[in-house]
C-alpha cells in the first residue's frame, strides 16, 4: 500500500517548484546510458540538497552518481536504490571515506558532492582534499569568515595537486539569469548599470519552517540568515557587477550598508489566547494562527499530496506509510514531540521541533534585511576600465524578507543609462528609453530542476568540468574557470561580501571593503 500514497502523488504533473518531491523517477523515466568514462560523482548527505544534486547528475549530465555517505538509514537505502549504487561505496558516515576506505574510493570516484550541514562543511572538505577529489559544496562554504577562507585557501594549496571547486551558488547557473546577464553585461541592452535592486521573498511559511523551527534558526549553531539564505543573492550582484567575466579584472565594491532586525518570529508577538502553550497541537490559538504546524504541515501539504518538502524534512521516511491515515499519524507524532527546560540539544547537537510555537522557540537569525553596495568609478590605468567602459560608479540593494506570499520567486529591476529590466522568475522586461519599446523575454524554464533550472546548471558544470580534466586533458585551472565559470577567489569574495554586509548591519557602520578585505580576510 505504500505505493499508493506515492501513486497520488506523481500522478500529478509535476509538483509546484520550490517544493523538493521524494523521487523523480516515475516522472523522469529511465535515465540514458552513460559513457564508459563517465564523471563518478559520491553525494556526501542524502537529504533534500543531496537528492537535488544526485538527480541532476543523472537526468541532466553524463555523470554517474556512484556513491553515498549518509548516517540516516532510511535516507541512504533510497539513494542506493534510486542510483543502483554498488554496496561497495556506500557509506553510514563521511569519515569512512578518509579512513580505512580511502583508496577505494580514491580509485572510483572522481568528485564528491557535499550536501550536508552547514556547519560541517569545513571539516568535511578539508578532510576530502587530500584525497584529490573534485568537490561541489552545497552553499555556503563555511558558516564563519574564518572557516570560509581555510577552506579557499586549503583547496588552492600548492602542494596539492589541484582540484575543480563548485558552490551552490545556483543563481548563476540558471538559464534565466544567464540570459539576463548577457543582455545586461554583452549586449549592453540597458547602457551603462546605474542601479540594482534585487529582492529574495523567502515566504512566510517556508521562514518559519527552516529559520525559526528549522535547522537554520540561530546564528550561534548555523550562522546568519543572509548568509544562509541569501548568500547566492549576495554572489548574484557580484557577478553582474564585479566580476562579469572570469577572464577581466573584478571591479570591487567600495562601501556597504545594512538594517535589519527579527521583528516578528519573538515571544513579545505571541497572541495572549495561546497562554503558556509552546506546542501548536496542544495550543488554544491554533485555530486562529497562520503559523499553526497543522496547518501548514497537514493541511497545506500533506493533504493536498505533498509528501516533498516541508513534510518530508519533518519525516524523511513518510511514504513508507500505507495510506493517508497512517502518513498523517506519523506527521502529527513528530509535530507533537516539544521540549522544556532542557532545550533543543539532544545527543550533543541541535534538535528541530516543527511543532514548536513559533514565538516560543530559540531563533534570533533576522527576518528582514536590506544590504546596500557601492561601487565607485573604476580608476585604473587600461582604458577598457574607465567609466565609458563600464566600470562606472553604481549601487546595489538586496531585500530579503520572510513576509511573502511567493516563496523563493525573486524579482530583479536593474536601472540603466539607456533602459530599464525588471525580472521576475518567469520573464524579463527591458524598456528602451530611445525607442519606447518594451520587449519581453521568456526563458526556458526547468521545472523539475530547483532554482529556476539553477540546481541543474551548476551540476552540469561541474560533472562537465570534471569531464573535461579527466578524458580531454585540460588543465584544472581552464575548466575551473572556462566551464564551472567562477575562480576560487571569486567564491571566497560572494562570501567575504556577506560577512561585510552582517558586520555592517550589526555595528551600524558603513565599512569599506578595501580596508576590510585587508583586516579581515588577507590578514
Amino acid at each position: 500500500m505504500a505505493t499508493t500514497i506515492k501513486k497520488l502523488f506523481y500522478g500529478k504533473d509535476t509538483p509546484p517548484p520550490p517544493y523538493e518531491t521524494s523521487s523523480f523517477s516515475a516522472i523522469l523515466g529511465a535515465t540514458p546510458p552513460k559513457p564508459e568514462n563517465s564523471p563518478r560523482i559520491l553525494i556526501i548527505g542524502a537529504g533534500s540538497r543531496g537528492r537535488a544534486y544526485a538527480r541532476s547528475i543523472a537526468t541532466a549530465t553524463n555523470g554517474t552518481v556512484v556513491g553515498v555517505a549518509e548516517p540516516d538509514g532510511y535516507k541512504r537505502r533510497m539513494l542506493v536504490q534510486e542510483y543502483n549504487i554498488s554496496g561497495e561505496l556506500v557509506f553510514a558516515s563521511w569519515t569512512e571515506l578518509v579512513g580505512e576506505h580511502k583508496g577505494l574510493v580514491m580509485s572510483r570516484v572522481d568528485g564528491v558532492c557535499v550536501c550536508t550541514l552547514d556547519e560541517t562543511h569545513e571539516e568535511i572538505v578539508l578532510a576530502i582534499r587530500p584525497l584529490n577529489l573534485h568537490i561541489l559544496c552545497e552553499k555556503p562554504l563555511g558558516t564563519t569568515l574564518e572557516s570560509c577562507v581555510r577552506i579557499a585557501d586549503t583547496i588552492s594549496d600548492p602542494d596539492l595537486p589541484p582540484v575543480l571547486l563548485a558552490v551552490g551558488h545556483v543563481l548563476r547557473y540558471s538559464p534565466h539569469n544567464i540570459l539576463m546577464k548577457k543582455l545586461v553585461c554583452e549586449d549592453k541592452a540597458l547602457g551603462e548599470i546605474v542601479n540594482v535592486n534585487h529582492t529574495e521573498p523567502v515566504g512566510w511559511y517556508h521562514f518559519a519552517h527552516s529559520y525559526v523551527r528549522g535547522n537554520w534558526r540561530r546564528k550561534e549553531t548555523a550562522a546568519p540568515s543572509l548568509l544562509t539564505k541569501c548568500c547566492h543573492d549576495i554572489d548574484l550582484l557580484l557577478w553582474l557587477l564585479c566580476s562579469p567575466t572570469t577572464a577581466a579584472a573584478p571591479h570591487l565594491p567600495s562601501t556597504v550598508s545594512s538594517s535589519g532586525s527579527l521583528v516578528h518570529f519573538r515571544r513579545t508577538q505571541k497572541p495572549a489566547k495561546a497562554g503558556n502553550a509552546t506546542n501548536c497541537l496542544s495550543c488554544p490559538a491554533d485555530l486562529d494562527c497562520i503559523f499553526s504546524a497543522k496547518k501548514i504541515y497537514v493541511e497545506k501539504n500533506l493533504k493536498k499530496m505533498n509528501l516533498g518538502w516541508p513534510v518530508k524534512i519533518v519525516v524523511p521516511d513518510i511514504e513508507e506509510a500505507n495510506n493517508m491515515g497512517a502518513a498523517e499519524a506519523m506527521l502529527s507524532l513528530k509535530l507533537g514531540e516539544d521540549y522544556g527546560s532542557e532545550g533543543t540539544m539532544v545527543d550533543g547537537e541541535q534538535k528541530s521541533y516543527y511543532g514548536r510555537c513559533v514565538y516560543e522557540a530559540d531563533n534570533n537569525v533576522v527576518d528582514n534585511q536590506v544590504v546596500t553596495i557601492s561601487w565607485d568609478d573604476d580608476t585604473s590605468a587600461s582604458p577598457s576600465n574607465t567609466p565609458a567602459g563600464g566600470r562606472g560608479a553604481k549601487t546595489a540593494t538586496l531585500t530579503m524578507v520572510a513576509f511573502s506570499e511567493k516563496i523563493c520567486e525573486r524579482f530583479t529591476r536593474i536601472y540603466g543609462t539607456k533602459g530599464e529590466l525588471e525580472a521576475d522568475s518567469n520573464q524579463i522586461k527591458i524598456y528602451d528609453f530611445e525607442t519606447g519599446v518594451k520587449k519581453t523575454w521568456m526563458p526556458n524554464l526547468d521545472m523539475v530542476s530547483g532554482h529556476g533550472g539553477g540546481d541543474s546548471g551548476l551540476v552540469r558544470a561541474f560533472v562537465d568540468a570534471i569531464g573535461r580534466v579527466k578524458n580531454e586533458e585540460w588543465a584544472v585551472d581552464k575548466a575551473q574557470e572556462e566551464v564551472i565559470g567562477v575562480t576560487i577567489e571569486e567564491i571566497l569574495r560572494s562570501h567575504a561580501a556577506v560577512f561585510w554586509a552582517e558586520e555592517a548591519r550589526v555595528s551600524r557602520q558603513m565599512l569599506e571593503w578595501g580596508e576590510w578585505w585587508s583586516q579581515n580576510v588577507r590578514s
